[in-house]
């Protein structure tokens, strides 16, 4: 996965495939499969899709892709340095059992680090972003957190220990990650005997319960069978009921990365012992110190569904194409585009992102800085490739009175 620096006539030779992002190669599949469980709730009366709460959902997706762009440049380095010290094998990376084998260990590690995730306190707070979402669809698939991997990657460094290729162990990763992708969902049932050893929408479902019952259970990737064999294996019996016991109101997505540490820290400084302030951060969710709680399960909470800008859900949907485009390509390209490239695609996407939380949200800063959005874009489409560069202008210069009434 290197990248293939300029040349001096500044063009660019062509890139492998293999130098391609495939998590970047999967948004318009993600997109389009969206598109496909709406029309289907569409027709059989079903409400599976909320605008404010998906909206939430891939701007928190986003966010996570393009922070992923960062952290991964440290955590490819660390597992490159870690294998060149200490692998005790070496694997042929063109055999089909290096990745049959790697993808078996990834998902095996994967279950280590999602179970880890629900019972320690502080991953919790950057785990709880994907399951805050009342709703369950393909949606919340991408709903991830911007700061789960400044520490998941250490689950996967037996691997370099093992000697498995840096390359394997990604593309393993994220095929474990696609995979999870289609069983964010209420439309598929029950799967017969794949129930048994694949992670189905059924079993999935229950993962994202607050049921008492439901609670921490089914932390499987791929194969279910980790959760039967460790004895966190629960059914799907009763209708789910979804989101967090401590919900947030909000579809900043900003907030909604950043609150449960709050929640966290506020719960840490109400500890009266020194060691109970520490192991808060440690313990699983749920103890009790010295201290009382400030963050108690609040059920009143739910059912958040505030919508300020009903006029723009057309206007939102439109421009989710270029945004998602963007998104598509930024990720895809990450080892191959210009750093200067990459922060003005990321740029793009998490502006008009945040822009439209806050209009769905009715916050006053929302209006001039869409405004400021669709002008500076309108300016920028005019100094690239007109390919490019005049579906923009045009876009921004019919959306500029469009966003007027809509906003009425």
């Amino acid at each position: 996965m290197s990248a293939t620096p300029p040349t001096s006539s500044g063009s660019r030779s062509r890139c492998s495939v293999l130098e391609l992002n495939p998590i970047g190669i999967a948004v318009p599949f993600f997109f389009g499969l969206m598109v496909i469980e709406w029309a289907y709730a569409r027709r059989t009366g079903r409400s599976l899709y909320r605008l404010n709460d998906a909206i939430a959902a891939l701007v928190c997706g986003m966010g996570d892709q393009l922070l992923g762009l960062l952290s991964g440049v440290v955590t490819v380095a660390a597992y490159a340095w870690v294998q060149s010290r200490w692998s005790l094998f070496t694997w042929d990376i063109a055999s089909p059992w290096t990745w049959c084998v790697g993808i078996l260990l990834v998902d095996l590690l994967y279950y280590a680090y999602h179970r880890f995730s629900h019972r320690v306190n502080f991953a919790w707070a950057t785990h709880a972003v994907h399951h805050q979402s009342e709703d369950y669809n393909l949606a919340v698939a991408l709903r991830q957190s911007w700061f789960t991997k400044t520490y998941s990657w250490v689950f996967y460094l037996p691997l370099a220990v093992l000697g498995l290729p840096a390359a394997v162990w990604l593309g393993a990763y994220a095929l474990n990650l696609i995979y999870q992708y289609w069983i964010h969902t209420q439309a598929i049932e029950r799967l017969g005997p794949l129930e048994w050893i694949l992670n189905t929408p059924s079993h999935h479902r229950v993962h994202h319960g607050t049921n008492p019952q439901y609670i921490d259970k089914n932390y499987a990737g791929i194969l279910i069978i980790w959760d039967r064999l460790f004895g966190t294996f629960e059914p799907e019996h009763e209708p789910v009921s979804y989101g967090v016991l401590k919900p947030i109101r909000t579809w900043n997505p900003l907030v909604a990365n950043v609150m449960p540490f709050v929640t966290l820290a506020r719960d840490s400084a109400a500890q009266e012992r020194g060691i109970d302030k520490v192991w808060m951060w440690f313990a699983a969710p749920g103890w009790s110190g010295s201290g009382a709680s400030l963050s108690e399960t609040d059920s009143s909470a739910r059912g958040y569904d505030l919508n300020a800008a009903p006029g723009l859900t057309a206007y939102i949907l439109v421009h989710l194409l270029p945004v998602g485009t963007a998104t598509a390509f930024v990720i895809a390209y990450s080892s191959i585009a210009q750093p200067s490239q990459l922060m003005v695609g990321a740029g793009y996407i998490f502006w008009t992102g945040m822009n439209w939380a806050g209009l769905i949200e009715g916050r006053a800063w929302s209006e001039p800085s869409e405004w400021t959005r669709l002008v500076s874009v309108a300016i920028a489409g005019a100094f690239v490739p007109p390919a490019l560069g005049w579906p923009l202008v045009a876009l921004s210069l019919v959306s500029l009175p469009w966003f007027y009434r809509g906003r009425q």
